[in-house]
């Protein structure tokens, strides 16, 4: 016999399977969308680095279940609502950066659907739009593996200045939570908790992970790796010789 508490965990799994359901069709949507970026997107640098949905699909039920928490803040604007999340920078040691590489993410919600992403204006020091675009779009031929749950993409340009350095990822984010080299390679690591936000009575850890890897010979960066929600993705760096 099943008693009432059974029957209250198998609905509480089926809404929960049926939820990621919906929201992984909607995350393959916008995927699909990357391969005509110019029509769906637009990138901006109003507010900082940020991605103009021009076709929303993703909702802000989306957001709420990829960071496992309601924003930190959210602030009435003319178009909608901004909310705010911020990722903290850990430290295996002592932080002595004061907070400054700490990552605050705005999310412009309108009528439920999310139609802009803003990233620290910093972001943009060393990458150009167009090249952000590229790598954008190159995302739409991700190749996908539910279940592995991740997704990898290569990049690959005929521009050098395109692909970020050592010292400029680390002008950006700051000095790695652990590093790693050999003698091809040097792997820097990042560790991001979500702050809890304001008015929550419950927080949910919510940790980003992730990891750049630069060839030794020239300092440029080879590969990046990142862990969100479980969800694992990989894109590959490289130079076109167009000799």
């Amino acid at each position: 016999m099943i008693n009432k508490r059974n029957v209250l965990g198998l609905l509480a799994l089926f809404i929960t399977i049926t939820l990621t359901s919906c929201v992984f069709v909607r995350m393959m949507k916008v995927k699909s969308q990357l391969n005509d970026f110019e029509y769906n997107f637009d990138i901006t640098n109003e507010r900082g680095l940020t991605l103009v949905f021009l076709n929303p699909v993703l909702h802000s039920s989306d957001i709420v279940w990829l960071m496992k928490n309601e924003p930190f803040s959210t602030n009435d604007i003319e178009n909608g609502e901004i909310w705010t999340y911020v990722f903290e920078k850990q430290y295996l040691k002592t932080d002595n950066e004061n907070k400054q590489f700490d990552i605050p993410l705005l999310v412009v919600v309108n009528e439920d659907k999310v139609t802009e992403i803003t990233f620290p204006k910093r972001f943009l020091k060393y990458m150009s739009i167009p090249a952000l675009k590229k790598m954008l779009s190159s995302m739409g031929d991700a190749d996908i593996n539910k279940l592995r749950r991740s997704a990898s993409s290569i990049f690959e340009t005929d521009n050098a200045a395109e692909i970020p350095t050592i010292a400029q990822v680390t002008d950006m984010l700051g000095k790695p939570y652990t590093s790693e080299k050999n003698e091809q390679i040097t792997s820097y690591k990042y560790l991001y908790y979500l702050q809890k936000p304001q008015e929550a009575s419950d927080y949910n850890l919510f940790e980003l992970k992730t990891e750049f890897v630069f060839d030794n010979s020239d300092e440029k960066l080879q590969s990046f790796n990142s862990i969100i929600r479980g969800i694992k993705m990989h894109i590959d760096l490289s130079t076109i010789d167009n000799t």
